[in-house]
This record gives C-alpha cells, structure tokens and sequence, in this order.
C-alpha cells in the first residue's frame, strides 16, 4: 500500500467515526450546549422579534461551575504499591514503589495535571465526554535536568477524537483511534522532511478547509492550515501511531516505545557547549526489555450514554429550563418596557405630519376638531405568574441536579459549628459521588499510562526536588531501574470542602475558646492564606510573652485572666491617647 493509499485509508475511517457522531447528533448537541454556557442562549433575531427583549438568566454556568467545583473538591494522588510475592523482596520493592510515587507527584506538578482535571470535568459536564491524551514533547524539560524531552498531557474535544467501535466504552479495547487536528502546514511540511519524506510528496501536503469546523471556531487569516490525523492501533501488542493529511503520510509508523534515548546537547547562542551541564548524544542499544501496550488516550463521561462510548452532559439536561427562565423574564421586561414607553393612537389629521419623539417635556399639538386625537393605548395589566413559575423552575431545576444553597455555600453562616457545616457538606456532595468515583477511577487509568511513559522514556538521570516537613531533598529517577518491576496503582483522596478554611478556622476558635489549644498554637495553626501576616504576629508575641510559669498560672485562673487582658487592653488605649498626643503637638513648620 502506497504512503498515499494509506493516508486515504485512515481518511475513510475518520469520515465513518464522523458518520456515527452524525447519528447520535453529538455535533448539534455539543455546540448548543457550549453556546447555552457561554450565555448565547437567544436565536437570531428576526423581523418579528426584533424588538423582543433578550435577557439572560445563565442557571446553567451557575450549576455547572458549581458542581465542578464540589467535584475537584477532594485532592487526589497517584501511589503504586509493588507487585511482589516473595517475601525477601518486599522491603527493596516498597522502597521502589515509594520513590516511583515520588516522582509521579513531581510530574503531576510539572505538566500541571490539576488544570489538566479541570478543564476534563468542564468537558464532561457540558459536552458529556473528556478526554486525556499523554505524549512525549520534545520541547519540554525533565525535572531538574536540562534534557530536551518531558510527558506533556492535553484534553481531547469529543468532536476531534473518533473510534474503531464507538459501542466499546473502554477505550483501551479498541482496535484503532484516531485524533483530528489542525496544524500549520509549514511546520507538517518540516516534520515531514524530518521523517524522511520525499520532497515529491512533501509537496502533497497542502492546506485545505476545515469542513468539520467545531464551535464556529475561525483560524488566523493569511495562515496555511491542514488537517491531521493520528491514528493510534496495535501490533503484536504494542502500541504503534501514525500521523496523516487527507493526501499524504506526514510520520510513517512509528512505536509509541522509543527505541533509544536521544539526549540533546545544550549550547549558548555561539554554540559552545554550557560548561553547566556535560551531556553529549546519547544512542542506547534497544534492549526493549519493556513496550508499550497502552494507549494513551483516557476517555470517560459525567453521564453514560446506553450503548456508546460518548456521554451525556449537565448542559444538554438543563437547556429547555434555561429556555423557559429567559423567556418568562423577557415578557416581564417587555411588559415592564410597555407600561413605561406605551403605544400612541393618534387620528389620520391630528398630528399633521408630525413626530411624537418621546422627548422628555416635549409639547404635542393636537390638530383634530374635538381634540381627542391623540391618546395612549393602555396595556393590560401583566401577571405575576411568569416570575412565580421561574423562581419554581429555578429551585426545582437545582434540586434536581444537586445544586442546592449548601452546595453552593449560601446557607453556611459563621455561627455554624464545624459539624454541623461537615454534614451538610457531606448530604449535599451525595449526588455527585458517583461522578467523583468515576473520576477518581480515570485517574488510576492515567497512573498505568503514566507508568509505561516512566519507564519507556525516562530512561536517563532526571534530578527532582521533594518538599516535606523536613524541607526540599534532591531525588534522582531513573525508569531502566523500575522495568522489571510490576505495581498496583491506587488512588489516595485527600479530604477536602470547598469551605475546608472556614470550617479550620471554626474548629480552631473552638478548641482555643475550650481551652484545648493557646493562641500560639491557634496563629501555628491558622490557615496561611487567611492570615498573611502570621509572621509579623509572631514576632509582636515574642517581645510581649510572660515567662512560661506565669502565663500558665495566669491562664489556670479565669479571673485573673481577664484582669490581664483589661490590663493589657487599656496599656493600648493609652500607648494609642499618647501617640495622638504627640501627634498633635507637632505643628509644620514654615
């Protein structure tokens, strides 16, 4: 098969990926959806509703970030526990394991993989679908080591991803995949040189017109553009990939293992070698002890959708509520626009070809015999039904998806007890649980994908710092020393609330108030964030702090401790009545 036969090929199951979306009308839904977020949630106006006012109540961006929040409320983190039955290797493996943690936590930091969280959920909540895809880019930075090359995460549109049988919803079962992208064609037309592409086919790659254009999304003008498409499939087991135009082969097929390390040296800008960093190009011999077998591509939905890979939304749910809301509110308004700008009648001779402007305090003459030409058309009185019926839409559309004044922190006081905030938090997060737990299972997907990229790629020397209670260490990976070695990846949730520093700083009153902490411990333990200027309020402890023998006797005995404090309080008032004093003493001179 010729490189453009193939390229052909991988065209055709493209288009038939995009013939199922079609049928499920998963484009449609996806942009009204996007559009009903972002607040375009009125038609085109037309000729009869042009003067229709068009209000927008978005309940729907509300909810949505809401629940997106209360989603990426608990804190996750990747830990892999070592496979291991012999009972003699268990303490070195536990050790690997440890240290193979450590520096998944460093990379999660390095790729950013919590915005990477976010804008998944965002996806999932609006479109139905999100979609993780890892690969090695050449253009980042190993920890701290100046070597070209890192693992870089993106987030796959459900709209430019397609599979081989989108009734499988596991994607790791798939026969192929394939990822849409839009790519310069001067920079296709370099790599493909890089592939060792002919300069007669080189020249097939040429730009061509977005016909799937997703969003409406418009491309920068005088800019050449073409469509590529990677294909990711199996053979023998192992994960191979290849990148194509609708005409030509850009990178032929190629392992997602690599074959051997390739390590960059870094020059200045006379291109003389950094005296910082000895390293020279390095070609290991391909021992390929390990391959990939993974795709690494994770796809899961806020919603499933019966016999298909693809989900439902929060959006698509919530849209013919958000109709009725703005347009209950636009006849209020209009309503409201009638009473204060009414309609004139006027008779055909009583104007005599005159205006009416509605100029505040302008005089109109009435030119007809009886003087009864010119008269406001009354509206009828409007019904407060429309707003009753939206305030009930309102609250039962956010008790249905969850998304109640405990979720969104309305009803939390600061006279509410820590318990009490605990429960209510914890009812109210009963709707989502499943979500999170499906979230939380993705990212145990994402740690084996990473493992294989740990292994496979980081095959060199990569220096990392780990922060702890003891301050930073310096760590060095290396993924040849893990190879032979098997984990079980787990997930570790974190505690966490979306009010977790409120409800830290109404346990801390609490215990201070009983008496259980001192205010030392209280400003030790109060949240940074909260109080930035901890440090400066340590430091005015220490100059004022009584020996420890006598502030222990001081707070043992109640009454004496608040004779202290009145002491102290009025020591203030009259450091204070002195400062001003002096102030006003000193007169300017001239």
């Amino acid at each position: 098969m010729t490189r453009e036969e193939l390229a052909s090929k991988i065209w055709n199951e493209w288009e038939q990926g995009l013939a199922y979306q079609k049928k499920i009308n998963l484009k449609e839904t996806c942009e009204q959806c996007v559009d009903f977020f972002e607040g375009r949630q009125w038609p085109q106006a037309t000729e009869r509703t042009k003067n229709l006012p068009r209000p927008v109540i978005n309940i729907i961006k509300f909810i949505i970030n809401g629940k997106k929040a209360n989603i990426l409320s608990s804190k996750i983190s990747m830990v892999y526990k070592p496979l291991v039955h012999n009972e003699e290797e268990t303490q070195l493996a536990t050790q690997r394991a440890s240290e193979f943690t450590d520096f998944a936590n460093h990379i999660k930091k390095e790729l950013k993989q919590e915005d990477l969280d976010s804008l998944a959920i965002l996806d999932g909540l609006k479109k139905g679908t999100y979609i993780y895809h890892y690969f090695w880019d050449k253009e980042s930075k190993s920890g701290l080591a100046k070597y070209n090359g890192g693992l870089n995460g993106q987030i796959i549109d459900c709209l430019s991803i397609v599979f081989a049988n989108p009734r499988q919803k596991d994607e790791q079962k798939q026969k192929w995949i394939i990822i849409q992208s839009r790519e310069n064609v001067k920079t296709l037309k370099q790599v493909a040189k890089q592939n060792g592409i002919s300069t007669t086919e080189i020249e097939l790659i040429q730009s061509d017109d977005d016909t799937e254009k997703n969003y409406n999304a418009e491309e920068q003008e005088n800019e050449e553009y073409a469509t590529v498409l990677t294909k990711y499939f199996r053979k023998n087991g192992e994960v191979y990939y290849i990148k194509s135009t609708k005409n030509m082969i850009i990178q032929p097929e190629t392992s997602l293992t690599p074959n051997a390390d390739k390590i960059k040296l870094e020059t200045d800008e006379e291109g003389n070698t950094n005296e910082d960093s000895e390293m020279v190009d390095i070609d290991k011999p391909d021992t390929r002890n390990f391959k990939i077998t993974l795709y690494p591509i994770v796809v899961d939905s806020y919603d499933s959708r019966e016999k298909s890979i693809y989900g439902i939304g929060e959006v698509e749910q919530i849209i013919p509520v958000q109709k009725a809301i703005n347009f209950n509110y636009a006849m209020m308004q209009m309503a409201g626009q009638n009473m204060g700008f009414p309609k004139v009648l006027t008779r055909p001779i009583a104007l005599q070809g005159k205006k009416i402007t509605n100029t505040p305090g302008e005089v109109i003459t009435d030119y007809s015999p009886n003087f009864d030409g010119i008269r406001y058309l009354n509206p009828p009185n409007f019904s407060s039904m429309p707003l009753t019926v939206s305030d009930k839409l309102i609250e039962v559309i956010r008790i249905v998806t969850g998304s109640t004044e405990v979720v969104s922190g309305e009803v939390l006081g600061k006279n509410m007890s820590g318990s009490a905030i605990v429960a209510l938090q914890t009812q109210s997060k009963v709707p989502i649980q499943d979500v999170q737990k499906a979230f939380w299972r993705t990212h145990e997907k994402i740690a084996k994908i990473w493992e294989q990229f740990f292994k496979s790629y980081y095959k060199f020397d990569t220096q990392y710092i780990i922060e702890d209670d003891n301050g930073q260490e310096l760590h060095t990976f290396n993924g040849e020393m893990y190879q032979n070695m098997d984990f079980e990846t787990t997930i570790d949730v974190g505690s966490g609330s979306a009010y977790s520093e409120s409800l830290s700083i109404n346990l801390l009153e609490q215990a201070l108030q009983r008496g259980d902490i001192t205010f030392d411990d209280y400003i030790n333990l109060y949240p940074e964030t909260a109080m930035p200027f901890k440090e400066q309020l340590k430091e005015i402890r220490k100059k004022k702090l009584l020996p420890p023998e006598i502030s222990q006797k001081i707070m043992a005995n109640p009454q004496l401790l608040q004779l202290v404090m009145q002491l102290v309080a009025r020591d203030d008032l009259m450091q204070q009545q002195n400062q001003q004093i002096q102030q006003a003493q000193i007169k300017p001179t001239i």
